[in-house]
């Protein structure tokens, strides 16, 4: 099978560094154009990145093959929709909006930027949760006259959680959903993941101590009781995630959704504790049957990405934990654990993690891809 071709925007980035590391093997797709900042055009990849220096930007234990350091890094302002088969995006939103509705004219754009999140015409969409949105796309294509598309991934920390829920929303319904996020340094992007390190390393081998003066950012020995549009983000689109199509639109589910979210000195993986009111009686039991059974379109197309089953159900009473868990299954997996009753009707508490740059990143968008492939949606 001829492989399709494809162009990463924001290359040189950590997500980008991503792509290329999850592309660089693909049995599908095969990477033909690189794209970044005006700093990095005209450079091969690895000049651009400084690879194989001391001042190395390429962060991953697995190095990139020679013939992608080869590649010559193109401005992303003058990517142009013919030149490959299919766009990956790992540019800040306030650059994606316009560069990747340029692109879309001609060519398909998967992205995990938040650019075309929110529009009505959107399929923000999660691999296993919402594929009966697909036909939105065609919408967009008639209302913007592209013969491309967008598709966003949804917000990291809305994935293990919707994720999660959308068993036992098929299933038993929902009342309620309350939502507290322990969430990992690295989805603060590497600048976050560097200030750590320095942080770490001005430290020392003492332990964190209270401090006077308040710094902001400051992830040592620390917890951030709030990041930027995150809550919003969160309700919003697990609602979204886990409503119908019905007439051309997305109407979202009817349940009530509250969260709070928060930065803490791990570096990868979302945590989070969740407590839900189920609509239809039902037990433990039952709901880590529902779990374990839950199998979705990735599954059953047996998509080169997709792991064996979505959800893994832990019995230990202290896990998931991110430092050993957040792994499992390549990262690819909501893994849950905790789940027990509480004092509310039909109420129940377990503790969901989901690897925020694996499923919640490029990975993720690698497998929404294979999706729209093969589904004949990229060609």
């Amino acid at each position: 099978m001829a492989r399709i071709s494809v162009g990463i925007l924001g290359a040189t980035g950590e997500v980008g560094q991503k792509f290329v590391a999850n592309l660089q093997n693909h049995p599908w797709f095969q990477i033909s154009a690189l794209f970044a900042s005006e700093r990095s055009a005209g450079k091969s990849y690895a000049e651009a990145l400084g690879f194989g220096t001391e001042e190395s930007r390429w962060f991953l234990k697995a190095a990139p093959e020679r013939r992608i350091l080869d590649l010559e890094v193109r401005d992303v302002n003058e990517a142009r929709g013919d030149e490959v088969d299919l766009f990956f995006s790992a540019l800040p939103s306030e650059t994606a909006l316009g560069v990747e509705g340029k692109i879309a004219r001609e060519k398909p754009v998967v992205s995990t930027a938040s650019a075309y999140r929110y529009f009505d015409d959107s399929f923000t969409y999660l691999p296993g949760v919402n594929e009966k949105h697909v036909k939105i796309i065609e919408i967009q294509q008639r209302r913007r006259g592209w013969k491309g598309f967008v598709v966003p991934q949804p917000n990291c920390t809305t994935i293990g959680l919707a994720l999660s829920l959308k068993p036992i929303y098929d299933r038993f319904g929902l009342e309620r959903v309350t939502m507290a996020s322990m969430q990992a340094v690295s989805g603060a992007g590497y600048a976050a993941v560097s200030s750590w390190a320095s942080q770490r390393r001005a430290q020392g081998s003492n332990l964190p101590e209270p401090s006077p003066e308040y710094v902001p950012g400051t992830f040592e020995g620390n917890v951030i009781p709030y990041i930027k549009g995150e809550e919003e983000k969160v309700k919003r689109e697990t609602v979204k995630l886990l409503g119908d199509f019905i007439e051309g639109r997305i109407v979202p589910a009817s349940f009530k959704i509250a969260c709070k979210c928060n930065r803490v000195p791990v570096l990868d993986g979302h945590t989070e504790s969740v407590f839900i009111e189920t609509r239809d009686k039902c037990t433990v039991e039952e709901l880590k049957e529902a779990w374990r059974n839950y199998r979705g379109e990735p599954q059953r197309l047996g998509l080169p990405t997709a792991p064996r089953q979505p959800i893994v159900v832990t019995e230990a009473v202290d896990r998931p934990q991110p430092r050993f868990d957040c792994l499992v299954e390549g990262g690819m997996v909501a893994v849950i654990g905790g789940v027990e009753p509480n004092v509310f009707e039909n109420g129940f508490q377990y503790t969901v993690l989901s690897h925020n740059t694996e499923l919640g990143a490029a990975k993720g968008a690698v497998l929404a891809a294979e999706y729209l492939y093969s589904i004949g949606l990229v060609k």
